[in-house]
């Protein structure tokens, strides 16, 4: 039985451009025949993917910056990180543990404004 995602998550402001957006990149670049591994819950985005023919399993909720056994151990050609490094305190460690030969990811606008200190800086 297919598991249920909270669709009242995006009620008010469902990202549809954007989603539409990823869809269209993802048929460009990601044959439907690989695996991915999307770092994340299961959510509105990987619903519309496995209907679209893409073969996705999600994270449990799993706190990656604690342990990434689960990315070392689980084979997938792509990997696909949503919106999820910003809310990792070491996202180079999630990064590093990645097998995939693909990772597709992205971070809201709004955090590209920042700026990270270098390992210079630290």
């Amino acid at each position: 039985m297919r598991s249920l995602i909270n669709i009242n998550m995006y009620a008010n402001n469902f990202p549809k451009k954007r989603y539409n957006h990823t869809l269209k990149f993802l048929k460009t670049y990601i044959n439907t025949e690989e695996s991915i591994l999307d770092l994340g819950v299961e959510n509105p985005l990987s619903e519309i993917l496995k209907t679209e023919g893409f073969d996705v399993c999600n994270t449990k909720g799993e706190d990656l910056d604690f342990s990434t056994s689960l990315l070392e151990s689980k084979p997938s050609d792509v990997t696909t990180a949503f919106e999820i490094f910003e809310h990792l305190v070491s996202p180079f460690t999630v990064l590093k543990s990645i097998q995939s030969k693909k990772l597709v990811a992205s971070i809201p606008v709004s955090y590209t404004h920042l700026t990270l200190p270098t390992n210079r800086e630290v």
